[in-house]
């Protein structure tokens, strides 16, 4: 009776514990594939969400951290003999590093839960970042506006060049001249004096000097009346000009960041057709993107500064600081191996060779964009001056990224601006010069995230190792307690079908087997 009474527990525990271990197994494999999941996906998606008053906001108002803006310039060593026909010789000086700042003017949430601002960038020079150089550094440089000028002419209105270099003579500062001297800080920044339209002039002059406002880009303003200086970026330094649009990413956060509009245009109307895909508006700004990308998918941001979108392919995973990542690689458009770039060329019967873009649609002025010292251009760019060596390391442009928060965590925005020089007949100055893709500057716009950002990713992929560990701890228990109710259970089915095994008997006059306890004699031994 009490035997039976135990045997009736033994199986109701062993059943309890196949229905624990299976419980802890089921609790385990609800916590990888539902809760946890669910749970980080929430806080994820509420941390970078636009919404009003949110911590999310103020970053998206103002860039907790400075971008560094890098510009190395060039130097032409060779001025007198490139004029004679000899090729550009090249001297790079840099970098004069800046920090960047950002901030998003008027921030205003429209009807549809869009948000519209203007973009506004401040540079500040960093002497200490900047080792051996200063803002008063000379240079020799490619007279940009006059070759700008004559190049604009010479495709536009060919039957009047000849009168270009008599006019050029009277408006151009000094005189007109191929090269000129002038300060890192004129040429970055406050501008190089180049038109006065002030004084005695001809009749020409003075109807040149009246369309100069609707003609020249915006390298070239206006710095007093009748004085027009060049600088390659002081235009764009504290101001606050077109107005973008983006989704905040309410609806569906995997459209966080998204440009909507920019200038008031869904698309762009800058290349030819203007139905061409060239002139769709696709990713983000480059400073916000979405979580939960594929990270085998491109990132993709729009550039206002070169009028199209640009994309980073994936590379290979990578680290930094301690995070995992993934790390993008990009290039200029291919306008001769790419049959969707073809939109980028000049015209439909020319295109730039590889890694050239035209920049002249956007700019107003006869730039060309490469990456820095031509890397990944066509060797025939490179073969026209002397001084680059590209590199991968130095010249590539690349990001790496995090994909479930949707952080760049490194980045390095690298791009050369270019004019081409050749020869042209009918001016002078232009009569015995080399054809040369000519280098003015190449910059870097730089983002390496400090630690006290960094710490957060950190501790969010130590909470996911912590949860792993304990997902997985949780499957072993579990499986280990369904595994050994099952094992014991079976065990003890076994017994009850076989029974107890028997004790072996041992022969008359022979010893016990050994280890067998010895037997003693019962009380009528005749002892």
């Amino acid at each position: 009776m009490l035997s039976a009474r135990v045997c009736g527990c033994g199986r109701r525990g062993l059943w309890w514990g196949l229905a624990a271990g299976a419980v802890v197994l089921a609790a385990a494999l609800v916590l990888r594939w539902a809760a946890f999941p669910a749970i980080l996906t929430a806080k994820i998606t509420q941390a970078v969400q636009i919404q009003d008053g949110s911590a999310a906001m103020e970053r998206f108002v103002q860039l907790p951290q400075p971008l560094l803006y890098k510009a190395y310039l060039f130097n032409v060593t060779n001025p007198d003999q490139v004029s004679l026909g000899a090729k550009p010789a090249l001297q790079e000086v840099g970098p004069y590093v800046y920090e960047e700042w950002r901030r998003r003017r008027d921030v205003t949430r429209l009807e549809d839960g869009s948000l519209s601002y203007r973009l506004e960038t401040t540079f500040r020079f960093s002497p200490e970042r900047s080792p051996g150089l200063s803002e008063d550094d000379e240079f020799t440089y490619l007279n940009v506006v006059m070759m700008g000028i004559v190049v604009q002419v010479a495709e536009d209105y060919a039957s009047m060049l000849t009168m270009v270099e008599p006019v050029l003579s009277e408006l151009l500062s000094g005189g007109a001249q191929l090269f000129l001297r002038a300060t890192a800080r004129q040429l970055l920044w406050d501008g190089v004096p180049t038109v006065d339209c002030r004084g005695n002039l001809s009749a020409v002059a003075v109807l040149a000097c009246s369309a100069l406002p609707s003609l020249l880009p915006p390298t070239v303003q206006q710095a007093q009346p009748g004085v027009y200086a060049f600088s390659f970026f002081g235009f764009k330094n504290g101001t606050a000009r077109q107005w973008w649009r983006v989704d905040p990413g309410l609806s569906d956060v995997r459209s966080l960041g998204a440009v909507l509009s920019y200038d008031n245009s869904s698309r762009l109307k800058v290349w030819t057709p203007a139905s061409s895909p060239c002139n769709d508006i696709r990713g983000t700004d480059s400073t916000i993107f979405p979580p939960f990308r594929d990270p085998k998918e491109p990132i993709v941001a729009f550039g206002a500064d070169l009028c199209l979108s640009l994309g980073a392919t994936w590379e290979r995973s990578a680290e930094y600081m301690g995070v995992p990542g993934n790390r993008y690689t990009g290039e200029m458009p291919d306008m001769t191996g790419n049959p969707e770039h073809h939109c980028y060329c000049p015209s439909e019967t020319s295109c730039l060779e590889k890694g050239a873009l035209d920049l002249s649609p956007c700019a107003g002025a006869p730039v060309i964009a490469t990456l820095p010292h031509f890397y990944l251009s066509s060797e025939s760019y490179l073969r026209t001056v002397s001084g680059l060596q590209p590199t991968k390391e130095h010249h590539e442009l690349f990001m790496v990224f995090e994909s479930t928060t949707g952080s760049p965590m490194e980045a390095r925005k690298r791009l050369q601006f270019n004019m081409f020089l050749h020869k042209i007949n009918k001016i002078d100055l232009l009569a015995n010069v080399p054809y040369a893709l000519m280098p003015l500057i190449w910059v870097e716009e730089g983002l390496a995230l400090e630690e006290k950002y960094v710490s957060t990713l950190r501790m969010l992929f130590k909470m996911q190792g912590i949860m792993s560990g304990v997902k997985w701890t949780m499957m072993v228990v579990g499986m280990g307690m369904a595994g050994a109710g099952g094992y014991l259970h079976f065990k003890r089915r076994k017994e009850l079908v076989v029974g107890p095994a028997e004790p072996k008997k041992v022969a008359a006059g022979h010893a016990e087997p050994p280890g067998h306890p010895i037997r003693l004699e019962s009380s009528h031994s005749r002892y």
